[in-house]
């Protein structure tokens, strides 16, 4: 299925240049591709590592969601009722997180994208936190469920990570092994 999923957005790739793709275009394709659950856009879009063109497309999803978010909070007066929707963020993150337990030759070109997310998130709330934004107990209700969102979506993560760590003790003993056999022929 991954497979297929790449070779599909290597196709695709051909539409959408990534060399020339800008924060606005990724943005707009992801924004597409998330609301669809079109995963052959999103791949196309994940290929994309500059680290720059990432942040800013981030920042601008991140922009999006906190749009949404007011909007809802706007129409319906309790936070609750904003919860409905999942944000951009917090659904990339998941998919990207996916791709990389399935397909550990992603880890790397993905990492570009979960540290980006993470980082911003980071920054959101430190601002908020920093600009008073707390105060009412909808946008602090908000941002507890945006965490709580965002370690769910990182658990996966996380439980791979670690399993990776796990294996590194063993890998190196192979590793020095093999060293002593080619040492001995």
């Amino acid at each position: 299925n991954d497979d297929r999923e790449e070779s599909d957005s290597k196709a695709d790739g051909q539409k959408f240049k990534l060399k020339s793709a800008t924060s606005e275009t990724l943005t707009t394709l992801l924004t597409q591709a998330l609301s669809s659950n079109d995963s052959t856009q999103l791949n196309v879009a994940l290929q994309v590592t500059d680290r720059r063109l990432v942040e800013g497309t981030v920042r601008a999803l991140q922009s999006l969601d906190a749009e949404r978010a007011s909007q809802k909070m706007d129409a319906s007066s309790s936070a609750a009722d904003a919860a409905t929707t999942t944000g951009y963020i917090p659904t990339l993150l998941a998919h990207i997180v996916r791709r990389m337990a399935r397909r550990h030759s992603l880890v790397m070109p993905l990492g570009v994208w979960v540290k980006a997310i993470l980082a911003a998130t980071a920054r959101s709330s430190a601002n908020r936190v920093l600009n008073g934004d707390g105060g009412t107990s909808a946008v602090e209700e908000h941002m507890a469920r945006e965490g709580r969102e965002m370690a769910m979506k990182l658990g996966p993560l996380k439980n791979f990570l670690n399993e990776r760590v796990e294996c590194f003790p063993q890998l190196l003993r192979l590793e020095g092994r093999l060293a002593l056999l080619g040492q001995q022929l």
